[in-house]
């Protein structure tokens, strides 16, 4: 029989890993710098939502390229992000 264990995480997991380190890192280095420019809470706390809708927007348009449905994607996200309000330009 034979039983073979490993340590070694899958690529996959490893870039999934990865992506989530390189995320926190990135999130701790804006905080890190909010922090040092003083800003106040109401300021940080819309960078932050500006932050999230910014990588939102880049994950609609990523998966949008991949599926072929970029417009319908960023479309839903932008009424999502500013509700009903948002016009929807038709075809001329």
């Amino acid at each position: 029989m034979n039983d073979i264990t490993t340590d070694t995480p899958m690529p996959a997991e490893t870039i999934s890993r990865n992506q989530q380190t390189q995320t926190a890192d990135n999130e701790a280095s804006l905080e890190q710098q909010m922090t040092d420019l003083g800003l106040s809470n109401d300021t940080k706390r819309f960078l932050r939502h500006l932050h999230v809708a910014e990588k939102q927007l880049n994950d609609a348009f990523n998966k949008g390229r991949q599926c072929g449905e970029l417009e319908e994607r960023v479309s839903e996200v932008y009424r999502d992000l500013y509700g009903a309000g948002c016009a929807v330009r038709t075809a001329r």
